[in-house]
């Protein structure tokens, strides 16, 4: 990969970026208006390249260089352009723009491939406006998804996504959800320290983590924090915090892989003076074994419900449930095998993250590449790889894609 598509490859992630100017991080939360300038912006560079793009109802974009040979066989690369609120610089925009930048160097170097090559911007994956993952994704494969469902304002998913995705639907745009790949292929940041802290340059997915996510009700009464004695109150946060802490200890007690996250809560009335009535908070759970997670699950339930007394009452729902994903043997082998002729130091390991990948693992032979993250740090705007990583996960990108399209 020379300079020049290096600091190309750069160019489109600080364009995309600069969206976000004078917020706190990045903030394309699915069908905002931050979120539509970024897809029409892929949109246009996959015109001006030569792509055929088609968007489908959901707004995911898939932008193809059909193949001379076997244009039936669809080689894919992609990931997601949306972020979680106050986001980071490359989760999910690096995988479509490496993706974009890996089939361009092949064009520039090869000409058109044997078969098609397919770059896929997933309209949602995070979670962070509507309570569900993997829309996009989700969408393509055949899952259903509840158009009913509301973001925090009370804007149904539905009116969101109509208004977003006619504003993409452009001149030279077609509509459509096009047929399934034969293969995928993820490029993504680690989100996590262990290549960083082992010194290893890339990442080789084995399998994608098992993940449930809850929301914890607690009903208590409102009350005057100065005329209401201390033994006769009903407090919603109290509760609430007693709850988190006996649930942490028991995620730790239970198993020490299994991760226990408490990253929303809202309490009300929210004021100084008032004794909270009613608290919510979120649960995020991830294990790589399913039996531990159904075991937390249950333990779930039980520490809520007994924690009810004549004054407060819980509840809890689970929202979200994906399997622990395996990805295909055969492409990590060949990636692997890439990496090591690249004299790429790597490690093939488990993503505690979910991804797209274990979306489209249910229907085509699907594989992930992790680059470092510095310090660790992802959904945050201090998330950061180096342009070096930037540039070798590219690379083997690009080879991959190669060898299987070409």
């Amino acid at each position: 990969m020379t300079t020049t598509q290096l600091n190309q490859l750069a160019h489109r992630i600080d364009t995309i970026n600069a969206f976000s100017k004078g917020e706190i991080g990045q903030n394309r939360l699915v069908y905002s208006p931050t979120w539509i300038r970024a897809q029409q912006q892929v949109i246009n560079w996959g015109l001006q390249l030569g792509f055929d793009v088609t968007v489908d109802d959901f707004g995911t974009t898939y932008m193809d260089i059909p193949g001379t040979v076997q244009p039936d066989q669809i080689i894919a690369a992609g990931s997601h352009i949306d972020t979680v609120a106050q986001g980071g610089r490359f989760d999910g925009l690096y995988g479509v723009l490496g993706g974009l930048q890996a089939i361009e160097n092949l064009l520039e170097s090869f000409g058109r491939p044997k078969k098609t090559l397919r770059l896929i911007s997933f309209s949602e994956e995070e979670g962070s406006r509507f309570p569900d993952t993997f829309t996009g994704s989700k969408h393509y494969t055949g899952q259903p998804i509840n158009l009913a469902m509301t973001d925090p304002n009370g804007v149904s998913f539905e009116d969101a996504r109509r208004n977003a995705v006619a504003k993409l639907k452009i001149t030279g745009v077609k509509s459509g959800r096009p047929e399934l790949p034969s293969t995928f292929t993820e490029l993504h940041i680690e989100q996590g320290p262990r290549l960083i802290d082992h010194h290893l340059q890339i990442g080789l997915v084995t399998s994608i983590v098992g993940q449930r996510r809850f929301t914890v009700t607690v009903k208590g009464i409102a009350n005057h924090a100065g005329t209401t004695p201390m033994d006769e109150r009903a407090d919603a946060l109290e509760m609430a915090v007693t709850l988190i802490s006996d649930l942490r200890q028991q995620a730790h007690q239970l198993d020490k892989g299994l991760t226990f996250t408490v990253g929303e809560m809202h309490i009300s009335p929210n004021t100084s003076n008032v004794i909270p009535g009613l608290v919510t908070f979120s649960i995020d759970t991830r294990h790589n074994n399913e039996a531990v997670l159904d075991q937390f699950e249950q333990i779930i339930n039980q520490v809520v419900e007994r924690s009810q007394d004549t004054n407060i009452t819980n509840n809890v729902n689970r929202w979200a449930k994906s399997d622990v994903t395996h990805l295909d043997d055969q492409l990590l082998a060949a990636n692997q095998d890439i990496a090591n002729q690249l004299d790429f130091s790597s490690v093939q390991l488990a993503s505690g993250a979910g991804h797209d990948s274990q979306i489209m693992a249910k229907v085509t032979r699907t594989t992930m590449i992790f680059v470092p993250s510095i310090n660790g740090i992802s959904h945050a705007p201090e998330e950061n790889t180096s342009q070096e990583d930037l540039l070798r996960g590219v690379e083997l990108l690009t080879e991959s894609l190669h060898q299987q399209a070409y």
